[in-house]
């Protein structure tokens, strides 16, 4: 049993370095994670990862986005969560 569950066909876009990578996206509890090196890096609502000097370039999901309290991604499953603004979603997926 996996406790991170792929979302099939939605990936961010993480620049680490300079380099930019294609990664899977997954949910844990509600909350957004791209798959990186064998791990999950978590995913902040500014654009920011738990990696040191990887940024989110892009999200590509159909899922609906919200933050919670302390700035990370998750659904709207997670409780106090805050949908985002229309500007900040257009900023994630770069106008997708």
């Amino acid at each position: 049993m996996s406790l991170f569950k792929q979302l099939e066909g939605d990936t961010a876009v993480l620049v680490a370095g300079g380099v930019y990578k294609v990664a899977d996206l997954y949910t844990r509890n509600g909350y957004l994670f791209a798959a990186s090196a064998g791990g999950y890096i978590r995913l902040y609502a500014d654009g920011s990862t738990s990696k040191d000097k990887c940024r989110m370039d892009t999200l590509l999901t159909e899922k609906a986005l919200c933050k919670d309290s302390l700035g990370r991604l998750c659904d709207g499953s997670v409780t106090g969560a805050s949908k985002l603004t229309d500007a900040k979603l257009l900023e994630l997926t770069d106008g997708r």
